[in-house]
């Protein structure tokens, strides 16, 4: 252990040498300097694990070179020496850090040994201290940061879903003023309804996402699980998604396994995971494009892969996909219609039949895989 004592007194550090000599073990080493400016260069340069620091230095104090040392926030534990035992030194000696205060008169090898390790000892407890709290800052600053983060989110959430709730009045104000002008024409009429019935439905589908995302945070969210066939699942997610891909301009190819493939789960949830997986791909995909969707069986899970060569996903968004808000393309988003939610409904409802989804992207422009996997019953 080194120890460096700072006093002016050659004598003095004849005695304390003497006391150190006393201690068994020989495990110190000390070194001395013999006034302030050298006691500071040696604290500063922090080749000592203590420091024994005498209260008169000259025209300067030990405390005058303990406050500087703290002041430039430099390590190692101070203990101060002094002639007598005055207790307003004892006090401002702690009061400016010191780890301890010993009367040289008092001084024995057994006292000295006992104080150093000691403020050793402290030091390494405030060292712990200090990493901890450390640590703590920063793990509430990332907290912070991803709340932050959450806020703006919800913010941009709020202004979506404004959005498309407005976004249908228009075409359903048009078409009731068609139908009130219409008069005797049929087919104008027709239209209008066709019109009024799209955009209504649109309006239920965001609005069903939103009670369903209200239902799984709350924990309310029930399945009627039964055995169902993965094959008559996809085809009719198939069928759900099929008018949004076809307005999309894009190509369906799906592949599902020759012979049954069966899985635990509720029917309808389980068709809105495919369902919007494949809307999902149409949202973000060019006209022109390809959505391939395939099915089999991997040992003891059914696997549904949808990929699409759609805009792809950054890496840094990646791992947030699956999160409540999250958008890659707001513009294009936006533009298909559609809040940035489905795949989160995605993840929670795969989540509750005790399988897992999981998200492939080679960047922006390279398209994106989703792979959903289930567990199979036992003996099929």
């Amino acid at each position: 252990v080194g120890v460096l004592l700072i006093d002016d007194d050659r004598d003095d550090f004849l005695l304390t040498r003497g006391v150190f000599a006393e201690i068994p073990g020989g495990r110190y080493r000390l070194d001395w300097v013999a006034d302030y400016e050298a006691g500071l260069a040696a604290v500063r340069r922090d080749e000592h694990d203590v420091y024994l620091l005498d209260y008169h230095l000259g025209e300067k104090s030990g405390l005058d070179l303990l406050t500087e040392a703290r002041r430039q926030a430099l390590a190692g534990p101070v203990i101060l020496l002094t002639g007598q035992n005055v207790w307003e030194v004892d006090h401002a000696a702690l009061e400016h850090g010191a780890a301890d205060f010993l009367e040289k008169g008092r001084l024995d090898a057994t006292l000295l040994d006992r104080s150093i390790r000691y403020a050793l000892q402290q030091r390494r407890y405030e060292i712990e201290l200090e990493r901890k709290v450390r640590e703590r800052t920063e793990e509430l600053a990332r907290a912070n940061d991803a709340l932050r983060d959450a806020d703006r989110r919800k913010d941009e959430f709020l202004a979506t879903l404004a959005h498309e709730l407005r976004n249908p009045l228009a075409p359903i104000r048009n078409a009731l003023e068609i139908m009130r002008m219409a008069g005797g024409n049929p087919d104008s009429v027709h239209r209008a309804r066709d019109i009024v019935e799209r955009q209504v439905g649109q309006m239920v589908r965001l609005i069903n996402d939103l009670m369903d995302v209200s239902r799984i945070t709350r924990g309310k969210l029930s399945l009627t699980v039964e055995e169902v066939g993965i094959g008559d699942v996809i085809e009719a997610a198939v069928e759900t998604s099929r008018p949004l891909l076809d307005e999309a301009g894009l190509t369906l190819r799906h592949s599902l396994p020759g012979s049954p493939l069966l899985v635990r789960g509720d029917r309808l949830r389980l068709a809105q995971v495919f369902s919007n997986l494949l809307n999902n791909s149409a949202k973000y995909t060019e006209p022109g494009g390809t959505v391939t969707l395939t099915a089999r069986r991997e040992g003891k899970e059914a696997v549904v892969r949808v990929r699409d060569t759609g805009v792809g996903i950054p890496p840094e968004i990646l791992p947030h996909v699956f999160e409540l808000f999250t958008q890659v393309d707001r513009t294009l988003n936006r533009s298909q219609g559609g809040l940035g939610i489905g795949l989160a409904l995605v993840k929670q409802i795969v989540a509750l039949h005790g399988g897992s989804v999981a998200v492939h992207s080679d960047g922006v422009g390279k398209g994106a895989e989703f792979v959903v996997r289930l567990p199979v019953p036992e003996g099929k």
